[in-house]
């Protein structure tokens, strides 16, 4: 009776369960039936012999919560060799095993090979637990994912859920035909016939729009608290490249990790475009001016660098010179810095005017190519209660490289005249 039991489906599930898609990505709203999901793919790889399947969710306990008994119940006990309580592993008679993860010790997932994962809540979970983690495992097997989750901002789920939207083909950066390895869906939880209509409506009359959105009609949606509130990657984000004909500036934050240098060109229209990002982890400013002059060394004359002001301070270890002293060593002859730091809300007020001023105009646009800076954007918040940026997630690296340059080409307010370093 349980083995019956998993294999009832809705139709928006069958539509996954059938695709033969080798990396998929669901989007759904709250109850809309992942879970569920989930077992039917488990179930479905487990009569291969010798499969290794694991199912990921954000921590150990959430994977024990979500899964753990209801796969008990899924699985016919005459196909179980073994059950092992607390490493959440069941052994099957033909040799494959199902295993139940958590995804907040990411080094403990490393060095499998997978046949199947799931990643269950991916919203929750860090990005690189994907790519440098998880991904990897898939390589030697071939094997196959599926990453749910509800939308949660435009983090990386919005990523891998955008790359099953290009189509069964899609042209690479070289402008070549490929197969498409992904599918993507997005389901609101209204697509489940199990969940009564009354039960939408009731939570749609105690839940704020935007909530209700994201939780309920699988919207992905900007989280509360931004910081630049003005970004919307609908009117900002697009095919914004370089012009080897116009001036370069370079906004520049010299954090160790990541250090982030943000490329900009003012246009003959009056707009500013971000057109590329250097973004190094575990790095520092020597790197960064060669990885700077490598790209543009055509067209160093043309570059003005707008650094993080405590660069003209601070001294490089084992070197004795300062951030800026060796950028001007590697050929960078302009540069312009205050000779102190601005205030911050004065830096944040003057970028979103850039992204829509209150006349609505907007005067700065952004390369789709520039993840990390995209990302900052839409993901920098406020700690909750106050107007201090919140650090813990390193993500206003480039948006605090892009505000030097901003902060001084088109400040909040007039301001005393700044350093001008040639």
């Amino acid at each position: 009776m349980a083995h019956r039991q998993v294999l009832k489906m809705h139709g928006k599930q069958r539509e996954v369960f059938q695709d033969h898609r080798r990396f998929k990505c669901v989007v759904a709203g709250r109850r809309w039936g992942k879970t569920q999901l989930a077992k039917l793919a488990i179930c479905k790889r487990m009569v291969k012999v010798k499969q290794l399947i694991w199912y990921v969710a954000p921590t150990y306990a959430m994977a024990r919560g979500i899964m753990w008994d209801e796969l008990k119940e899924s699985i016919p006990r005459k196909w179980v060799h073994t059950y092992n309580e607390t490493r959440m592993t069941i052994r099957l008679i033909n040799g494959t095993r199902i295993e139940l993860k958590g995804a907040d010790k990411p080094d403990t997932l490393r060095g499998v090979g997978l046949h199947l994962v799931i990643i269950d809540e991916a919203q929750d979970i860090r990005p690189d637990t994907w790519y440098k983690v998880l991904r990897p495992t898939l390589a030697t097997t071939l094997g196959e994912v599926i990453i749910i989750g509800t939308p949660k901002s435009f983090n990386w789920l919005y990523d891998v859920y955008m790359l099953g939207q290009r189509g069964d083909t899609f042209l690479d950066a070289k402008g070549r035909k490929r197969l498409n390895p992904w599918k993507s869906w997005q389901f609101p939880t209204i697509t489940s016939p199990f969940i009564p209509k009354e039960e939408i409506e009731a939570a749609r009359s105690d839940m704020d729009e935007k909530s209700f959105r994201q939780e309920f009609e699988a919207s992905f949606e900007t989280m509360s608290g931004r910081v630049y509130y003005a970004f919307d990657r609908k009117t900002h984000v697009g095919s914004y490249q370089f012009n080897a004909r116009l001036p370069i500036w370079v906004g520049q934050d010299f954090n160790i990790d990541p250090m982030s240098s943000v490329i900009m060109q003012p246009q003959p229209n009056g707009e500013i475009w971000i057109v590329d990002e250097v973004v190094l982890r575990g790095s520092n400013t020597q790197e960064t001016a060669d990885e700077l002059s490598r790209r543009y060394f055509k067209w160093m004359k043309q570059i003005t660098i707008y650094p993080d002001p405590a660069g003209a301070q601070r001294s490089t270890k084992g070197r004795g010179e300062s951030d800026i002293d060796i950028l001007k060593d590697a050929g960078f002859r302009w540069i312009k810095a205050k000779r102190k730091h601005p205030k911050i809300a004065d830096r944040v007020n003057a970028v979103n005017r850039m992204w829509k001023s209150a006349d609505g105009s907007v005067k700065m646009r952004i390369n789709s190519t520039c993840k990390h800076t995209i990302a900052g954007f839409e993901q920098t918040i406020y700690k909750p209660g106050s107007r201090e940026v919140d650090k813990t997630q390193g993500m206003e690296h480039p948006t605090d490289a892009t505000g030097y340059c901003i902060d001084i080409e088109f400040p909040w307010r007039a301001k005393d005249a700044f350093g001008i370093s040639i």
